[in-house]
This record gives structure tokens, sequence and C-alpha cells, in this order.
């Protein structure tokens, strides 16, 4: 294709910010571009366990995306998002295998499928021989080098030095521990997801209780979140009561997942979120989302790393940290959890299963 069909992409424009008074939480911000600085891991170290007990929510500054490079995938979601659905449903992942690869349609024609499911997605997985043969829409194919820059800048230029960082805070004697089990040349489910969420009525949202994603967990290890300006997301407080999440324009938001939780013995804790109605100002409008999924490679079992720190407060040691049964890999976890928001998603079960895999059982927050 040639480099002018790629250019003419229409540009993405931010709406404008709500001027609706919210709740917001506090959040910490960590300039990632201190790392190499002479004290700059220690400064940065030190910032993270004065905070990551209270909230597993924070920002990234001095991460290096320009401004330009994240409007230019809003406008691939945006694009993609308006490709006819019989288009997009050639691309279909299969969730009931807890596969996420793909693309997963907005739930219609039923008020309580809505009302669980309001939202579309496009997942493309990590750009290795793993992944190849997975068929892409056109528009896709044709901005392929671009989207898989960005997808490996986020995999290196976020996800590793942040697992460095995590690593020092641990007391690990090797800081590329943690970095060693997220290659990306090696197997596993890390990947870009596009995502829409659409308005509904006044009416329609108050029968969900004015909720788009139910409170929950995520089940990688860290979760990326570029700039949206469109309010909703929503963060659980120590105290059981939910904030919103301020999405500053220089900075991307990073929530601790299950995985990281599961591999630092429940130092680390999955933060709970939703989201739900945007302001009255913003509530007429879709709410994009560009989100990065890091996880654990497809082998690493889900179990506590040996570290000083863990052993201090208690959480190393006979069956310390420990949630699972019997060993459970990261591939098998995810599996897991995304087959049984399946089944709920899509009505095959009415109630929510308890049990996730290995006798960890699913929390709900709504």
């Amino acid at each position: 294709m040639s480099p002018s069909r790629v250019e003419a992409l229409p540009p993405y424009e931010y709406p404008a910010e709500t001027k609706e008074k919210l709740q917001y939480a506090e959040l910490e911000a960590l300039d990632i571009s201190k790392l190499n600085e002479p004290g700059g891991k220690q400064a940065l170290a030190k910032q993270v366990l004065s905070f990551i007990n209270k909230n597993g929510f924070f920002y990234v500054v001095g991460h290096g995306f320009s401004d330009e490079e994240v409007r230019r995938q809003y406008a691939l979601c945006e694009a993609f998002f308006d490709l006819p659905l019989e288009e997009k449903l050639k691309y279909q992942c299969d969730t009931a295998s807890g596969d996420f690869r793909g693309y997963k349609p907005q739930s219609t024609g039923s008020a309580v499928l809505a009302a669980r499911d309001n939202d579309e997605r496009y997942n493309i997985p990590k750009f290795t021989p793993e992944h190849s043969s997975r068929p892409h829409p056109a528009l896709i194919r044709a901005h392929w080098d671009e989207i898989r820059a960005f997808s490996r800048k986020v995999h290196d230029s976020l996800l590793l030095p942040l697992l460095c960082l995590f690593a020092h805070v641990l007391e690990l004697p090797d800081e590329e521990h943690l970095a060693q089990r997220h290659r990306y040349a090696a197997e596993g489910l890390e990947y870009l997801r596009y995502m829409k969420y659409h308005p509904r009525s006044p009416a329609a949202d108050a029968g969900a209780g004015n909720v788009w994603a139910r409170g929950h967990t995520d089940y990688n290890t860290l979760t990326f979140l570029f700039h949206q300006p469109v309010a909703g997301l929503q963060v659980r407080a120590r105290d059981g009561a939910w904030r919103c999440v301020r999405s500053p324009r220089d900075a991307i938001i990073v929530n601790v997942a299950d995985a990281l939780e599961f591999l630092s013995g429940g130092y680390l804790k999955s933060t709970v979120h939703r989201v739900v109605r945007p302001p009255e100002d913003q509530a007429g409008r879709a709410r994009l989302s560009l989100i990065y999924f890091a996880r654990p490679e497809a082998k690493v079992v889900l179990r506590p790393v040996e570290s000083p720190l863990l052993k201090r407060l208690g959480l190393q040691g006979e069956g310390a940290g420990q949630r699972f049964a019997h060993e459970v890999t990261a591939e098998e976890w995810a599996r897991a959890r995304i087959a049984k928001d399946h089944r709920f998603r899509t009505r095959l079960v009415e109630q929510r299963e308890k049990e996730i895999i290995a006798g960890v059982e699913q929390k709900y927050y709504d």
C-alpha cells in the first residue's frame, strides 16, 4: 500500500475535558526518565514503597511517548471501529476458549446482555512468530509497522524498566528477574487493545446501575492506559469508596494486575477498578481506550519470588503468599479468567462462577 494511502488516515483530536467537579483519587507519578540518573532508581524505589500498598494505580511520566504517537494510535482505533460490523466479525476472538486475540463485538439484541457487555475491543497480540498466522483487517495490515513499533516500545520502554524497578523494590538479587519472565520473543498472550465503550441513554444506564464495566482486577502483570479525557474510569480505594482517575495528557496510567500480585506474594496488590457512565457533559459520546496488557511468558508459574523484603514482612515461607492449590502458569490463569467471564457475559451461566482455577476464587466489586 502506498505511503500516501497510509498517511490519509484522519487525525484524532481528543474530546473536551469535563467541567464537572468529580471526586478524584490522588495518584503518584513516577518519572522513569530518572531511572538511569545517579540515585534515580533508589529515589523511585522509595517512592514506590511509600504508595504501593495504598493504591496500585499510578502515573508514569518521562516515558518518551509523544502526543502525536498516542493520537496516531487513537486515529487507528477510531478507524477500526468505523469499519462495517460484518468486516470486523471476520476477526472475532475465541473467548470461549480463553483467547482474547482479535475482535470482540458489542452485545446487542438483549437488554441484559447489553448491560453486561457494552463495549467493542480489538486485541493485537505480540508481533512474534507465534501469532504471525492470525489474519487482520486491511486497515491494520496497512499500518502494521507503526503498530508494531508502538507495541514494542511499550514493552521495552515502559514494562521492562518498571519490572526492574519492582525487582529492586522487592530486593531481588537479580534486578532482571521479573524482566526475564517477560521476554518479548517468548510465547505469551501480551497484547495492545483498541477499545470503544458505546454511550447509552440515561434510562439504559440507570438500568445497569450507571456501570459500563463492573469492578474487577486485570489478570496480567501491568496494564498501561494512555490518555483519554472522557471520564469514567474509577479505582476502588482502601476504604471501599470509588474515586475517579484523572488522565493527564502527559502521563500514562499504570495499574498492578493479578500476575504481579501472585509473583510478589500479595505485596503488590492487583488494583480494583471499573468504568461508569461519564459526566453529563461527556455522556453522549463514545469512550475510546488505548491499552497495553503486559503478561508473563505463557509457561511462567505464578509462584512468589524469593525476596528478602517479603521474608521480613511474613509473606515468604511455608504457604505464605501462595494462593493456588497446585502450580498454575500465566497462560492457564489468563485463559481460565477469560473463559469464565465469557460464560457470564454471554449468559451461558446466569450467576458468576466462584472458582477460577486451583482453588482461587473470583472476587466481585460493584
